[in-house]
């Protein structure tokens, strides 16, 4: 499996199929009480791939609950996206299984107008119960996703040096290109620039060139894992931990959870056309 995973391009593809595929494997593992070692040849047979889609459709692989509790069926995306990881890596072990992937599902992407009415609301109200660096880091997220169009697999790679917030006409670059930014969006990522030059100070001065350069860092100590203490705040944080912080947030500001792709605003006039 470590080499069909490092045979992808993308990372973000390779993340994803790696995701599913231990989600896979763990829950093979479990239904051979933990006693068998899996082996390829489990993985590719088209029962046991039908039995696991099955199981995690009814919500029994989830690790950490979702926006509507840890029983609630799994998302139309997420089967989706578990039948093509299963699907890709047996064309790549050449013996294909082909089974039929639910028709994913997409939500409206906001207007431009209604993406900055939002990012402006989001950015000017902290919401109780959200750690302040946290949210501070979401806007900021959200306002680059504003600005670019870029869904969160772009964004999370930036560096520092993808932030020029000094110009007369500040931007970003995203997936190779600069865009600029409006007053609201470089004042949000102003702001998070200088939470994570206070989270990435002191501790971090070791690492290869004094800083981190990773624009998106956690903002809080981790917890303590096989014995070892604690990470502290500030090193790179994983796409999942952004994910959550912006279900948080827009959960709680907005009364319900908006996902990060409708802040990929679409132009009015193809908005108008595809209604």
């Amino acid at each position: 499996m470590k080499e069909f995973v490092a045979s992808l391009r993308a990372e973000s593809t390779r993340r994803l199929r790696r995701t599913y595929l231990e989600e896979y494997v763990a829950w093979l593992a479990e239904q051979q009480h933990g006693t068998v070692q899996v082996t390829t040849e489990s993985l590719l047979d088209e029962q046991n791939a039908l039995a696991w889609l099955a199981a995690a459709q009814r919500g029994l692989t989830r690790r950490r609950p979702g926006l509507h509790g840890p029983t609630a069926p799994a998302a139309t995306n997420s089967m989706a996206a578990r039948t093509s990881s299963v699907n890709t890596f047996s064309r790549y072990c050449g013996r294909p299984l082909g089974l039929q992937p639910p028709a994913a599902e997409f939500a409206d992407r906001l207007t431009p107008t209604e993406a900055h009415r939002t990012l402006r609301l989001l950015a000017g109200h902290h919401p109780a119960g959200m750690l302040e660096a946290t949210w501070e880091r979401a806007v900021a997220l959200i306002a680059l996703a504003v600005c670019t169009g870029h869904g969160i697999g772009a964004l999370h790679p930036m560096r520092l040096a993808d932030l020029e917030l000094e110009r007369s006409l500040p931007r970003a670059r995203a997936a190779g290109d600069w865009y600029p930014l409006d007053a609201v969006s470089s004042g949000a990522i102003a702001r998070w620039k200088e939470t994570h030059r206070a989270l990435t100070a002191g501790h971090l001065k070791a690492l290869k060139g004094g800083r981190v350069e990773e624009v998106w860092v956690t903002t809080a100590p981790g917890r303590p894992r096989g014995g070892q203490p604690a990470r502290p705040a500030g090193l790179p944080a994983a796409v999942r931990t952004l994910e959550a912080a912006h279900r948080k947030l827009t959960a709680t500001a907005l009364g319900t959870p908006l996902l990060f792709e409708q802040f990929c605003a679409i132009e009015a006039e193809e908005s108008a056309t595809s209604r």
